[in-house]
């Protein structure tokens, strides 16, 4: 199961419902929303390094 899929479909529905949602659970979407992206961020750095254009010259 491809996890980052699925988060981003179940996001989008709850997009196209977002103006339904109550404050605390706008809230909760901007927190998975916030924590998706710092996993992405996360993943990059793990697969590619934190600078990977960078070269020491050695």
């Amino acid at each position: 199961m491809d996890m980052w899929s699925d988060a981003f479909d179940t996001m989008n529905a709850i997009d196209m419902k977002a103006k339904e949602l109550t404050l605390d659970q706008q809230l909760k979407l901007a927190e998975i929303k916030a924590l998706l992206s710092i996993s992405q961020e996360l993943s990059r750095i793990h697969h590619g390094g934190v600078n990977p254009e960078y070269d020491s010259g050695s």
